[in-house]
């Protein structure tokens, strides 16, 4: 839920002439939240470099998928970024001695600030300080495998004049 809160700040200026419904950034931040806890439970696990190559695998088949047009991978890489922190966050932990707790509530409350600190830097970035000279930035949303392939998208990263 809070990967779609951050989504709904950050989208609109990705991409200003399309409108961005559903739960994809979500569920990155679900994948992600599978990876961590995949971490998590390394120890417990019969075969857990199996289990985190089966999700990497899954994540990175999702991510080439958002090279395609019409499929926001900015929405992919915030949810799934927001996500891998905050569950470091706020999911429960297992810990196994003194040492092991301190380690992860230090981890937590890194997680936490770095993840204030991301969101603030979103929201001033691209409400304060928005860049619109971005050449690269559209290949990440969509890669022209031909001419015309991401052409029907109309992805213009131009700031346009008011008119007085």
């Amino acid at each position: 839920m809070v990967t779609s809160i951050v989504l709904s700040f950050f989208h609109p200026c990705t991409c200003e002439c399309v409108l961005q419904v559903g739960p994809a950034g979500s569920h990155f931040g679900l994948l992600a939240c599978l990876i961590v806890e995949v971490l998590n439970a390394w120890p417990l696990l019969k075969h857990p470099t199996q289990a985190l190559c089966k999700l990497l695998s899954i994540t990175l088949l999702l991510f080439l998928i958002g090279l395609l047009p019409w499929v926001d991978n900015y929405a992919h890489l915030f949810g799934f970024v927001f996500g891998f922190i905050l569950s470091y966050a706020l999911l429960p932990f297992i810990s196994f001695g003194a040492y092991e707790r301190r380690k992860k509530v230090v981890l937590i409350w890194v997680c936490l600030l770095s993840a204030g600190f991301l969101f603030i830097s979103l929201v001033r970035l691209f409400y304060f300080i928005p860049v619109y000279d971005c050449k690269i930035c559209s290949y990440f949303n969509c890669i022209p495998f031909t001419r015309d392939f991401c052409a029907s998208q109309n992805i213009h990263f131009k700031r346009e004049e008011p008119v007085v």
